[in-house]
């Protein structure tokens, strides 16, 4: 099979083809910039030197043929875009070289789903980010953050263009939009009040996220426009099997993935179904969002087997070696993972090596280094068992 560049070798496993190998793409942010020699705080805040440690980590331990979600350079834009801020490094004495952590908070009540079914949900938006961001209550602090979010996102998309020209290819990049639920449950109630809502409110719950469901739509095609990229990160984990039930998820959470998946669909969009948590139990449901139009992205958690059986005609499937593996295990142990994952979900096309989610920041170099190779070893078309 002739060579294919990195772009090509991804939208071929996308289409649930066969490129000439097994594509690799690992979420590489918080990995690389430790091992590049540079702090948490500079990966998230400074591109230029977020991109030269991900040039050394490519040359000591192996290319790769892309970076999935990308957090280098965005660190500005996460202080202004969540309702309750992240604790970011090196803010309010936080260390330099820590990861960053969301905030489990509420910051609506139980009232506020009636007022975002009743108002603009927009301006209701721009409401709940004041009630933590001060400097958005009047225009000239709005204009400056607009412009702040404009500034780094042309950095970003800049950073992008020149991982394209050395053969680095990036999947999503910042495109995150969230389906509504997800979004209440990380960003405007804590994890605790969501699922009691659930029980105690549905009505309420589910004329909140139908309001919401226009702004994380708009949310997600504006970064498409800004980055450049016609993919999107659509992250799962509160409406994973490991946080609400099957009849749960059939009301309330499958008709948003299916309508959000189909929107950016039939705008030619890829959405990547970054899914955390165990999903395996809402394997079939997941027939009904559109077919070989999506990548099934696990984390390490859900049976990736038991998804090639079930859905391995339907998405290309993306994972999954486990964050344990990499920090904890020998290199042997990752050799054989990756080897299994390329010949029993990789060889009738269709699969997407990575590790299962964000690859750890203290993982072994030597256990990186061999499921990078691993692809060269076990991937090349046609695959043998």
């Amino acid at each position: 099979m002739a060579y294919m560049t990195a772009t090509e070798r991804l939208e071929a496993a996308i289409r649930i083809g066969k490129p000439d190998r097994v594509p690799v793409v690992p979420i590489y942010d918080f990995f690389s910039s430790r091992y590049g020699g540079i702090t948490q705080r500079e990966m998230f805040f400074d591109i230029k030197k977020a991109d030269l440690a991900l040039e050394k980590t490519i040359s000591d331990l192996g290319p790769i043929d892309g970076q999935h979600l990308s957090y280098a350079g965005i660190g500005r834009i996460m202080e202004i875009i969540f309702p309750q801020p992240p604790i970011m490094p090196g803010v309010n004495g936080v260390p330099e070289d820590a990861q960053f952590q969301f905030v489990e908070k509420s910051m609506i009540g139980r009232e506020d789903y009636a007022r975002l079914k009743d108002r603009n949900s927009i301006l209701w938006l721009l409401d709940t980010l004041k009630i933590r961001h001060p400097q958005l209550r009047n225009p000239i602090g709005l204009a400056k953050a607009i412009a702040t979010i404009g500034i780094d996102t042309l950095k970003m998309r800049r950073s992008r263009m020149g991982w394209l020209k050395k053969g680095v290819e990036t999947t999503v990049g910042y495109n995150i939009p969230f389906t509504p639920l997800e979004w209440i449950s990380i960003c405007l109630r804590s994890f605790n009040d969501f699922v009691l809502d659930l029980f105690r409110y549905p009505d309420e719950v589910k004329a909140a996220a139908k309001a919401l469901m226009m702004p994380m739509k708009m949310q997600g095609l504006l970064m498409v426009k800004l980055s450049g990229l016609k993919r999107v990160f659509m992250g799962g984990a509160r409406t994973s099997a490991s946080c609400i039930s099957p009849k749960q998820f059939e009301e309330f959470a499958l008709p948003e993935w299916q309508e959000m998946a189909e929107y950016f669909v039939g705008k030619g969009i890829t959405p990547f179904l970054h899914l955390d948590s165990d999903w395996t139990a809402f394997y079939p449901y997941l027939k009904s969002l559109p077919v070989r139009k999506c990548v099934l992205n696990l984390d390490g958690t859900s049976d990736i087997f038991k998804a090639k059986e079930i859905l391995g005609d339907h998405f290309c499937i993306m994972g999954d070696v486990p964050a344990t593996m990499l920090k904890l295990g020998e290199p042997d142990e990752v050799d054989e993972y990756c080897r299994r994952l390329i010949k029993e979900i990789g060889a009738d096309g269709g699969f997407i090596l990575s590790s299962g989610c964000t690859l750890p920041i203290d993982a072994k170099p030597e256990n990186v280094k061999v499921m990078l190779a691993s692809v060269h070893r076990y991937g090349k078309y046609p695959i043998h068992a």
